[in-house]
């Protein structure tokens, strides 16, 4: 099935991630090439690299960063009309796109999506912080492996511990491992 899992103290198995390249939106399969080839298109970019951001709703949304070509004067809102013109399946439409000065790339020149992943979990965390537990000076973390795929570490002041309780609730609603 390509999915990745773990199994907990208690013996109760977990799905947490997959090994085939898959944005999983509330069940729809998205492919995320179908995605990048429509961003692709845009005379203004050079490159489209498409991943899931973490959701504890949907389980993942699909968002895009996207590298233009040098001198291009594009900006996102011009970037989500666009997708939304070439991508036929409204769930795949990017929830966030994010202009990058340059998307990260391998050795052998293919896209870097773990990366990409830890970068969208770690500013989805920290939104998390900011917006709804009014932490501002949390630090994150987020690192490709472990059990689940991913482990996104918070460092909180000793001010904020009467949070952490809820920032617990909240870090188990998504699929990554969180300490």
């Amino acid at each position: 099935s390509g999915d990745l899992g773990y199994k907990d103290a208690q013996g109760q198995i977990y799905v947490a991630g997959r090994s085939k390249d898959l944005i999983i939106r509330s069940g729809h399969n998205i492919d995320p090439t179908m995605i990048e080839n429509a961003m692709a298109t845009h005379p203004s970019v050079a490159l489209a690299a498409a991943v899931g951001m973490p959701d504890a709703y949907a389980g993942e949304l699909p968002v895009c960063f996207v590298e233009l070509l040098p001198d291009a004067d594009l900006c996102v809102e011009d970037l989500h009309q666009y997708a939304q013109s070439m991508i036929d399946e409204r769930p795949a439409w990017p929830k966030l796109i994010q202009i990058v000065d340059a998307i990260p790339l391998t050795s052998v020149g293919k896209i870097f999506k773990p990366s990409l992943r830890c970068e969208i979990s770690k500013q989805k965390v920290l939104d998390l912080l900011q917006n709804e537990l009014e932490i501002a000076d949390a630090r994150v973390e987020a690192v490709a492996g472990g059990p689940r795929g991913m482990r996104v570490t918070v460092t909180i002041s000793k001010d904020h511990r009467a949070s952490l309780s809820k920032l617990e609730t909240r870090l188990a609603e998504f699929l990554f491992e969180a300490r």
